[in-house]
């Protein structure tokens, strides 16, 4: 017999967590073993948006399309509208943390999606699992966690679209990074742009506290910057120095938000030369000053 497929809106998963929430275009869901139950998410589903879901304690057994797969901590994975979920078997201890959002969300805040790359590349294409190391979940779990708290504001911060702008960018630089070391190595990429964007992305993401010009990732590739920022700009909608300052935001208003470090040390953390040049950069790409933003944040 037939199993029925159960299919859940995103606007049906932020109603089932009862929260007021500023966007209903995205939500960030916090998943036990009994609040999956109460969800009937252990039928066959899908939902309508994309999302990424982090296993940060126990296990489970599940089917991501037709493959099934053995999931531990420290483990990620990704789902479309296309995709059909089915978790099987999941252990007491497990917790998980999922972040789901729109297409149409992405867009209103200035997140463009362009060619064959981006969203249809990575959720739809090769691999649907990988492993991470502990400090890629550590920030991934940080940046989904902020993205909550902005959403379940009684009332939004100056520039939050641009803050979550920010955050959700460099989500997506991430996982590109980490799924380009992954494919590489087991399946061949469906174009040589593709390649070298995913190439571009992982350089970034390895060195952006240091080098920030397009002409040193352009040497490092054996390119030319005009070709470089030709290709990245027809796979992913952005130019190349526009990947770097996001990703380089998103790192800043996570050290920001932490409350560990100075404004003053998070500048020479960075590499910026002093703290008018921080702070102007800052600004530039958020509209308040770095002191301003950490006064938002604890209001």
């Amino acid at each position: 017999m037939e199993r029925k497929i159960t299919f859940f809106s995103l606007k049906e998963i932020v109603e089932e967590q009862m929260n007021t929430q500023l966007y209903d275009g995205y939500t960030i869901c916090r998943l036990h073993k009994d609040t999956m139950s109460d969800l009937r998410m252990q039928e066959p589903m899908r939902t309508d948006s994309f999302g990424m879901t982090l296993i940060l304690a126990g296990s489970l057994r599940m089917r991501i399309g037709f493959s099934e797969h053995e999931m531990g901590e420290r483990m990620a994975f990704l789902h479309s509208p296309t995709t059909i979920l089915e978790f099987i078997e999941m252990d007491e201890q497990l917790e998980m943390i999922s972040c789901m959002f729109s297409l149409d969300f992405l867009k209103s805040i200035g997140i463009f999606f362009q060619g064959k790359s981006s969203l249809d590349f990575l959720f739809d294409n090769y691999l649907k699992v990988f492993d991470l190391q502990e400090q890629a979940v550590k920030r991934y779990a940080i940046h989904m966690e902020h993205l909550q708290e902005l959403n379940l504001r009684k009332s939004p911060i100056k520039n939050q679209m641009e803050i979550i702008h920010s955050t959700f960018s460099l989500l997506h630089y991430e996982i590109e990074s980490i799924l380009m070391q992954e494919i590489v190595h087991n399946v061949a990429l469906s174009g040589r742009k593709e390649k070298l964007c995913m190439e571009f992305i992982t350089l970034v993401m390895d060195g952006f506290k240091i080098h920030r010009s397009v002409q040193h990732y352009a040497d490092a590739l054996f390119i030319s910057r005009k070709y470089l920022s030709r290709v990245v700009k027809e796979v992913t909608g952005l130019n190349p120095l526009q990947i770097i300052e996001q990703t380089l935001m998103a790192e800043i208003i996570s050290k920001l938000r932490s409350n560990l470090f100075s404004i003053s040390d998070i500048m020479h953390q960075l590499n910026f030369n002093d703290l008018p040049t921080f702070s102007k950069f800052f600004k530039k790409n958020i509209g308040i000053s770095p002191n301003m933003y950490r006064k938002e944040l604890l209001k």
